[in-house]
């Protein structure tokens, strides 16, 4: 059964697992930003940590676009989280918050930006396309960024090539081609960043990836 209740009143099921899962939506003039393709993202996810969800993806975004609306917002934030119980079943939240827009100095001078010690995991070891909950290495990230005083910080592989930020892909032009780094080097194949590649290829710009 889902319920709506404000912010301040919501609470997670006991036992909570960090080993959950999750996606972070943008919601434009109210409509969510390629829903279908952050779904199966998100179904991707669960099938990698092994959780069982009893919504089909239909279902779930029927709830999405129901939690949006409930919430009168046309710009937002919509993150849903899947948590396991028990039995591996997810249990699900969805929260809708107002999108803030970014300040108009970094579209003017940019941002600061500052490349963290700590490394992204390989390929080998963990999957980069599954967003799962225990993301220590962002969190630490977010931490020298406020410490260094810069808006992001940029993760490096474990030989060292540039890969990602903490909540965004990277990427340059250069000579008139867009270039960014590949996802073998254990980054997440952001979904607004293919949209990104989609407009510049409609343009005619060609599009590459290098480490």
């Amino acid at each position: 059964m889902s319920r709506f209740v404000e912010p301040a009143s919501w609470t997670l099921p006991t036992p909570a697992s960090a080993s959950g899962c999750f996606e972070t939506m943008r919601a434009y003039q109210g409509k969510i930003f390629r829903l279908e393709a952050h779904l199966d993202r998100l179904y991707a996810s669960l099938n990698y940590l092994g959780i069982r969800m009893p919504l089909t993806p239909r279902q779930l975004a029927k709830r999405l676009v129901r939690a949006l609306k409930a919430s009168t917002l046309r710009e937002a934030v919509v993150r849903i989280a899947l948590l396991p119980d028990a039995t591996r079943e997810a249990s699900t939240s969805i929260v809708v918050q107002p999108a803030r827009p970014l300040p108009a100095s970094w579209y003017q001078r940019g941002i600061r930006i500052a490349i963290v010690p700590t490394r992204k995991f390989s390929v080998s070891q963990i999957d980069p396309q599954a967003k799962f909950s225990a993301r220590l290495g962002s969190v630490m990230a977010v931490m020298e960024a406020h410490l260094r005083k810069v808006d992001e910080a940029i993760f490096l592989d474990g030989m060292g090539s540039v890969t990602e930020s903490t909540a965004s892909n990277l990427g340059m032009i250069t000579r008139g081609r867009l270039v960014s780094p590949p996802c073998w080097l254990g980054l997440l194949a952001g979904i607004t960043w293919q949209a990104v590649t989609d407009v510049a290829r409609a343009r005619g710009m060609a599009v590459s990836e290098s480490p």
